[in-house]
């Protein structure tokens, strides 16, 4: 353990965070490979599983609502399908790591948890002692930090301090699809299945069940065909919520199977997302660096990936709590950091250009309708052969394999 106590910033994630309050809202995540070792060792794999979203499998339909072809999950948690066996509400998993912090407040640890504020300015010290942080509110008095950690998500204002505001293209690569998710409530034919609607050119409507038995989550897509930015959607992101519900009512109104359900849930739903991430285009975000001396960038600030970000982003925090906890002083911080970046950026970069991981999206959207035919017809033969695990091509996250390393814990 570390000889010597840090003062350490978290800038998101729920500690230094420019949200009001915690956002214990969300649709339905997933924990795969290594993020499924990360929440056994501290604790939360029986709780994961105990909130699991009840989800047994995915069902691949035609814009009429008939199967094409079902994949039940693995139950297997070293090779999952596109159903996770750690399939988990957003909300939920805020909630459990919340408790956990909460726990461990009560049992002496120092955490200061700080809403409505964010990072306005900061500074390595030229002789490498720490870093000045000022902030934008003043909740919290501009201080020194021994470590500082950008959590701060896709558009990180942390990562352009630490690296220089540079175009966020060179760091950004766009998957060219867009998301809405909300909630509506169940019916009696609602299921356990993942239903995912396919209808050309490039929209599809998803409806995921919920471990609460009362709502389900519906997934609105608008995919792009190439992988890249839609100025159309790009203007429609950052307007109002009323704008954007009218905009996704125009593109989804009369589309088949249940659009007119979605449609009205939608407008009577009260955990439609908020600003920018309403209507969410999910993407990559490859960085050159991790750290900087004593700064260092995580989860989706470091390395968004489809599928698995979830996973990366605790592999990552358990991955630099490790390394900080084997240091003697905060002079060793930098040096810890770097041990970090050094571990993990192999794993990072072969997850992020493993087969399917540019185009995946546009191979499982079709523009059109022979392309839906051909697409969903090599489902069905994937189906009858029994061969599931080729729906991590697009859907199941990185085949890529990496051990944890062990601190101790």
């Amino acid at each position: 353990m570390s000889q010597q106590s840090l003062n350490i910033l978290i800038s998101g994630g729920g500690i230094a965070e420019r949200a009001p309050s915690p956002r214990i809202t969300g649709q339905a995540v997933d924990i795969r490979g290594p993020g499924v070792d990360v929440i056994n060792k501290i604790g939360l794999e029986r709780d994961v599983k105990a909130r699991h979203t009840t989800e047994t499998g995915i069902a691949m339909l035609n814009p009429q609502g008939v199967a094409a072809a079902v994949f039940p999950s693995s139950g297997d948690a070293k090779d999952q399908s596109a159903t996770s066996e750690y399939e988990i509400l957003r909300g939920d998993l805020a909630g459990l790591l919340l408790d956990v912090v909460d726990a461990s407040k009560q049992e002496g640890a120092n955490v200061n948890m700080v809403y409505g504020e964010s990072i306005d300015t900061m500074e390595e010290r030229a002789d490498g002692s720490g870093v000045d942080v000022n902030f934008t509110i003043g909740k919290l008095n501009s201080q020194k930090f021994d470590v500082v950690i950008g959590a701060d998500g896709i558009a990180s204002k942390v990562r352009s301090i630490i690296f220089g505001k540079v175009d966020s293209k060179e760091h950004i690569k766009p998957s060219g699809l867009y998301i809405a998710f909300f909630t509506i409530p169940r019916v009696p034919g609602d299921d356990s299945l993942w239903k995912w609607c396919q209808i050309p050119p490039g929209l599809a409507m998803h409806i995921r069940p919920h471990c609460n038995g009362k709502t389900m989550g519906v997934y609105l897509t608008i995919c792009n065909p190439k992988a890249d930015y839609l100025p159309e959607l790009e203007d429609i992101i950052h307007a109002d919520v009323a704008t954007q519900k009218k905009y996704l009512r125009q593109r989804f109104q009369n589309i088949g199977w249940q659009s007119q359900r979605f449609l009205d849930g939608m407008d009577a739903t009260d955990d439609f997302y908020m600003s920018q991430w309403q209507v969410r285009n999910p993407c990559r975000v490859v960085t050159p660096k991790y750290t900087k001396g004593r700064c260092v960038i995580l989860g989706d600030a470091a390395f968004a990936t489809m599928g698995i970000g979830t996973s990366l982003a605790m592999t990552g925090a358990y991955c630099i709590a490790g390394e900080l906890s084997k240091i003697d002083s905060a002079s060793q911080v930098a040096e810890a950091l770097q041990k970090y970046e050094n571990l993990l950026r192999p794993y990072i970069e072969k997850t992020q250009n493993a087969p399917g991981s540019s185009v995946g999206m546009q191979i499982a959207n079709p523009q059109t309708a022979l392309g839906l035919w051909m697409f969903q017809t090599v489902l069905w033969v994937v189906a009858f052969l029994k061969i599931p695990k080729l729906l991590s091509f697009f859907g199941g996250g990185s085949r890529e394999t990496w051990t944890l390393p062990e601190y101790g814990w």
